[in-house]
């Protein structure tokens, strides 16, 4: 009669003998001798774990015995170990097989870096700030250096226009148009410098366009504040002294030969030169630039030419710069402005002067 344990004894030998069966037939046509020490396949093991010749703790712990003795084939990787886990293997038999194998870790896969110069090149280039007063005021002074006086003009209107208070720029350009013989126009600016910061060397010009236009008492007067502010000025002491002696040279003749020898100040009948008119403008109207002429990439300065009579009214317009479809809008701008009387000693006269426009297609 046979015992429990006599049956439990039966099912392991015959589940060791299954097991060598499986690993004869796994090797081919080869016949292996039950005492031949082989390593165990996966197949080999789930084949055994999957088998109905005995339960599932026999089953572990016969595989996890051969497992320690002869070895494994495979390298276990977590998806191993899950699918033997799925099959019915207890941790015994996994803490076997992870013994006798090296778990294959599963790093993370390096992401490709990116070249900084890539970025660089890719980034959109910083737009570079417009000119400013400074930059235009600087250039002017460069200009004023070479003795190139037109572009030194150009630079000083433009550096006015953004900063129309500036003693200094108006100094300069009221001296630029001394030399150029634009009295009235020059006596404009640097009566704006005297009135910000008053010196020596801008009454000094003032004195010398005033003696020009013949205005012997203005010109001594500007001569003695320039010679009081600056006693070193000597150029400005040796006109006053000069016109001082011709005063006082004229007052000792006779009345008559006086009154025919005393300058007579002339009277304006000609326009004043002014240059820029965009300060003496109270209305500047902006030129309409349309679409379409943005887009076909119109663009430039346009400068108008404006004729002003007595009142501060247009007379004539005349753009003479930039394409001519601009032109006309510039033009058309300019007869939407409106601009204050130019005054000269206190009476207004015709005058003369450019606005310029810089159209730019975005």
């Amino acid at each position: 009669m046979s015992t429990p344990f006599a049956k439990q004894s039966q099912s392991r030998n015959f589940f060791l003998l299954f097991c060598l069966f499986l690993i004869v037939l796994s090797s081919g046509s080869q016949f292996v001798a039950i005492g031949q020490s082989r390593q165990l396949s996966l197949a080999d093991i789930i084949i055994a774990l999957r088998s109905k010749k005995a339960d599932a703790p026999e089953k572990n712990k016969i595989l996890a015995e051969a497992v320690k003795a002869r070895g494994i084939t495979f390298t276990l990787t977590p998806e191993i170990e899950k699918e033997l886990g799925s099959t019915g293997a207890y941790p015994d038999l996994l803490t076997a097989i992870r013994e006798r194998s090296t778990l294959v870790k599963v790093e993370p896969v390096a992401q490709p870096k990116v070249e900084p110069l890539l970025i660089a090149s890719t980034s959109a280039k910083p737009v570079p700030a417009p000119p400013n007063f400074d930059y235009y005021w600087n250039r002017a002074k460069s200009f004023i250096e070479k003795g190139e006086m037109e572009p030194a003009l150009a630079d000083l209107d433009r550096a006015i226009d953004l900063r129309p208070g500036d003693a200094a720029s108006r100094a300069a350009r009221g001296s630029l148009l001394l030399k150029q013989a634009k009295y009235e126009a020059a006596i404009i600016d640097l009566d704006t410098s005297i009135k910000v910061e008053p010196s020596s060397a801008v009454y000094a010009d003032r004195g010398n366009a005033n003696e020009k236009l013949g205005r012997s008492d203005a010109a001594i007067a500007d001569y003695q504040k320039a010679t009081e502010l600056d006693p070193q000025n000597a150029a400005a002491k040796s006109s006053l002294d000069r016109l001082v002696a011709e005063k006082e040279k004229a007052a000792a003749k006779p009345a008559v030969e006086s009154a025919k020898a005393e300058p007579v100040s002339p009277q304006v009948t000609g326009p004043v030169q002014i240059g820029a008119l965009n300060i003496f403008a109270s209305k500047l109207a902006t030129p309409v630039f349309t679409e379409s002429d943005r887009r076909l990439g119109f663009q430039g300065k346009v400068t108008v030419y404006i004729s002003l009579d007595e009142t501060g009214n247009v007379v004539s317009i005349e753009a003479k710069t930039g394409p001519k479809n601009l032109r006309v809008l510039a033009e058309d701008a300019i007869k939407r402005s409106k601009f204050n009387p130019i005054m000269v000693e206190g009476k207004p006269v015709k005058a003369e002067g450019t606005i310029t426009f810089n159209f730019i297609a975005k």
